[in-house]
């Protein structure tokens, strides 16, 4: 064999089970069947290096070199002779004998390979077992130990069965606990849920009662003769003996017709009676009148103070329905239809689930009107207030009133002249009262109120003294526009909080940072000399510094970049001011071209300014005339756009690395590499060794 042929045949096995795809390409297996046809040392080389890519980590190419094999064993006897010699290694890469070497991923393409491999086994064992006793050996290795069902069109092995049948079991088990979990947590509620039920049902008939019709029906009371004529029953339907039958026949026609003209005659009666009796009572003179009946489209029921409990009763219970139970209920019909469950449990489930939203069906058909919680009045809080109050009797030797000449030894100023005319405080007006008791409590109140102005020990007593020593402000021309003016900005002003650091503006702060040590009292354990205060410093520059948050409201962004990007979209981003790839964000139109002149022409200065930097071999247009020229590759397609890495050797394959980078995988190399669990086994170890040779203190 020739180094050429040698070498072509490696390019060709290589170029096939790298191709990635699920057929071979026939011209190169052709190709490689001219060239096996010249001698046995090519079968040789072809042979060894499809065992070389049976050994690679990657199914794709493990199923293309399967193929490559399946296709020479039905050409070449020396390729099956090399194959059979080695049929166990075989075996292992292709259908995964040995449970400790499993195919590698990617799972679908190690799925097929296993199948199709099982059934190519049997197809050879059919075609060549009676020749190749190894062959043979194979198959019955495959059938009886590893109990493969060649049958099945999965063709699982024993390994893949077990793992199945374990899943299943988990599963099943799983199951189990998830029915008995939810079982158990159906009949603890199964008395609260009945208990709703009812509780809504009933608190929606008292607010709506429903009639039926049978009801009606029975207040409708049929007229005499009617029901005297539908109660008597007919000749036919009496008992007769068979010899008298056809008398009573006749007699039975000749009381028919009798009975017809009496009904006829006694119904004209009936009608002209029934309508001179509507007239009469209805008080119309006639039947020529139309009447307009507007009917509501929907019910609507109002919450008013009557209903209120009843009201908000059913806005709790409603609450408890939507929130808990109907959510519950929903997570048990799910856990009983997947597990297959009792059909008891799970009819059940859905008998309680179809109540509860029939329920839910009938308290919005109700449409309730749920009246806004009222805040209580003041004055009512002032009754309240004064109904808590005892009646005490007074004490021995209190004076509300402290004479004139008494005031100077109690410590109060002279009380002013009747001369002078106090400022009074007019007492708010009473609201109008229709009961005693109210009465009753505003004259306790002004009563109690006058007590206080007497008694110098109160507030009020003092508030009345400052008023009355305020000097008059002097008369202007405008003292009420003024006045109004000033209160009017006084009520318009913000108030803001401030702290000591505005209280003491301009001055030093007296104990600005400084902390006071508790003195202890114990007797040996304190130093001689012991410093009381100390001074903070980080006290000290927090009292001399102020934090003011000027918070607004938030604005969502509603406008995009819209910059046209290099696919023929636009930019999606929804920055504020500048998008961190075009710049700052203006109007544009549908196609992303700036809306303002002043914008095109600042985009276009930019990218003529790029053109400038960027050198003139670096030209596109003239790389490609360079390289149809010259038949070199000088990177033209590459100019203007970004590296993207290191490229592959097998682009056609599938990423392994890509298909393994998930969630699990990278907190696994975070958390289970041999420095984490090192540190960790390190703590550990710490930690019991001080826990062991710790003392306990008393």
């Amino acid at each position: 064999m020739e180094l050429s042929q040698r070498d072509r045949l490696s390019e060709l096995v290589e170029q096939l089970t790298t191709s990635g795809e699920p057929q071979l390409n026939q011209d190169r297996m052709k190709e490689i069947k001219k060239i096996c046809k010249v001698s046995n040392d090519c079968i040789d080389h072809v042979y060894h290096s499809v065992i070389a890519q049976l050994n690679q980590e990657h199914a794709e190419v493990r199923l293309s070199a399967f193929q490559l094999a399946s296709e020479l064993f039905s050409r070449s006897h020396h390729f099956r002779m090399l194959l059979v010699d080695n049929f166990q290694e075989f075996l292992e890469l292709t259908v995964e004998t040995d449970s400790e070497q499993p195919l590698p991923p990617p799972k679908e393409v190690a799925r097929k390979l296993r199948s199709l491999a099982i059934q190519t086994v049997q197809s050879w064992q059919t075609s060549y077992g009676a020749a190749y006793k190894k062959l043979a050996l194979g198959y019955h290795f495959l059938k009886q130990v590893k109990k493969v069902d060649f049958q099945d069109a999965e063709a699982k092995t024993l390994a893949e069965r077990r793992r199945e049948e374990e899943r299943q079991r988990k599963m099943q088990r799983i199951y189990k606990e998830r029915v008995e979990a939810a079982s158990k947590d159906m009949d603890e509620s199964y008395q609260e849920i009945e208990a709703t039920l009812t509780e809504m049902e009933s608190c929606m008939s008292l607010l709506f009662p429903e009639f039926d019709m049978i009801d009606i029906q029975n207040t409708n009371s049929s007229p005499p003769s009617s029901r005297s004529a539908n109660e008597c029953p007919s000749v036919e339907e009496q008992p007769c003996c068979s010899k008298d039958l056809k008398n009573d026949r006749r007699e039975g026609m000749t009381q028919k017709k009798e009975q017809k003209s009496e009904e006829s005659s006694e119904e004209e009666e009936g009608e002209s009676l029934d309508e001179d009796l509507f007239i009469r009572n209805s008080g119309l003179i006639s039947h020529a009148y139309s009447l307009d009946l507007n009917f509501s489209p929907g019910l609507r029921v109002k919450e008013t103070e009557d209903n209120e409990a009843v009201v908000s009763t059913v806005k709790d219970l409603h609450r408890l329905i939507t929130n808990k139970h109907l959510p519950a209920l929903q997570g048990w019909v799910q856990v009983f239809t997947k597990s297959g469950a009792e059909q008891q449990l799970l009819r059940r489930a859905l008998d309680l689930k179809s109540s509860l939203e029939a329920t839910l069906q009938k308290h919005q058909e109700l449409h309730i009107d749920y009246r806004t919680s009222k805040v209580a009045a003041s004055d009512g809080d002032d009754d309240d207030d004064d109904d808590d109050f005892n009646e005490v009797p007074e004490k021995e030797g209190y004076e509300p009133y402290i004479p004139e000449h008494l005031r100077a030894e109690y410590g109060l100023d002279p009380a002013p002249s009747t001369s002078t005319a106090p400022i009074t405080t007019k007492p708010p007006a009473p609201r109008p009262l229709s009961c005693s008791s109210s009465s009753s409590s505003s004259s306790r109140r002004l009563k109690r109120l006058a007590e206080d102005d007497q008694d110098p020990t109160c507030a009020a007593a003092t508030l009345r003294h400052l008023k009355q020593n305020l000097p008059l402000l002097p008369s202007s021309s405008g003292p009420s526009s003024s006045q109004s003016s000033s209160d009017q900005k006084a009520v318009d002003a913000p108030v803001v909080p401030f702290g000591l650091d505005l209280y003491y503006w301009g001055q030093e702060q007296p104990n600005a940072g400084k902390i006071i040590k508790m003195s202890s009292q114990h007797q040996f354990w304190v130093p001689i000399d012991v410093d009381e205060e100390v001074e903070n410093k980080e006290l000290l520059a927090e009292s001399r510094s102020r934090y003011i948050s000027f918070p607004g409201s938030f604005t969502p962004v509603n406008h995009y970049c819209s910059a046209p990007l290099g696919n023929g979209k636009l930019c999606q981003r929804q920055d504020r001011l500048k998008c961190p790839f075009h710049g700052p964000i203006i109007p544009r139109d549908q196609e992303g071209q700036p809306c303002r002149q002043e914008d095109r022409l600042r985009e276009e200065q930019e990218k003529r300014r790029k053109r400038e930097e960027q050198p003139d071999w670096r030209d596109a247009e003239l790389m490609r005339d360079i390289e149809a020229a010259t038949g070199e590759n000088l990177g033209s397609d590459r100019v203007g756009k970004k590296g993207k890495g290191k490229k592959k050797k097998y682009p056609n394959l599938s990423d392994l690395k890509q298909s393994a980078n998930t969630a699990r995988s990278r907190l696994e190399k975070k958390v289970l590499n041999k420095s984490s669990m090192r540190r960790i086994a390190e703590v550990m170890a710490k930690a019991d060794t001080r826990n062991m040779t710790s003392s306990p203190t008393n």
